[in-house]
């Protein structure tokens, strides 16, 4: 009866650690509603550029690389501007906007992807209550932190590329 049990228990472990495998690679982050990507407003590389939506395309300013930072937990990189994003204010606070910093060990740079049962994501500041949402659908519209809802414009895929410009 002993064994029975810690077979099971090494069962689900291991199913339950092997779902937990690291993102790794370049992609584009996608909202699942709209269709269209982060990127640095029209492609700019000044800091505190903001980030908006822009239709998909395979350009290195809308592909980011994804570097670890913890379990579940990355920071993000731009192909084409060699920073990342953050919240405008800090402590950030519902309805901020994100923008665009060079990369430092700042918590404020470090997001959570969080598994939704459809293969998207839920992408949270680290140690926040607050997620990466789209403020609308239109074209370079702000994309800011929220409280968690039950809403697709939170929800994010990630479209693996490699962009050569």
């Amino acid at each position: 009866m002993k064994k029975l049990f810690f077979l099971i228990l090494a069962i689900f472990l291991i199913s339950v650690f092997a779902n937990a495998q690291p993102i790794s690679g370049t992609y584009a982050v996608q909202n699942t509603v709209t269709g269209k990507n982060l990127r640095p407003y029209d492609a700019g590389n000044q800091n505190g550029n903001r980030i908006v939506l822009y239709n998909h395309v395979e350009w290195k300013c809308m592909t980011w690389d994804f570097m670890p930072t913890g379990e579940n937990t990355y920071q993000l990189k731009n192909l084409f501007t060699s920073k990342t994003f953050q919240p405008k204010e800090i402590p950030a606070k519902a309805g901020t906007a994100l923008e665009q910093q060079p990369i430092s060990t700042s918590a404020s740079q470090q997001w959570e992807f969080i598994k939704a049962p459809d293969k998207s994501f839920y992408i949270r500041l680290k140690g926040t209550e607050l997620y990466i949402t789209a403020s609308s659908s239109q074209t370079n519209s702000n994309i800011i932190l929220q409280e968690k809802q039950d809403k697709a414009l939170q929800l994010w895929k990630l479209v693996a590329q490699n962009p050569s410009m």
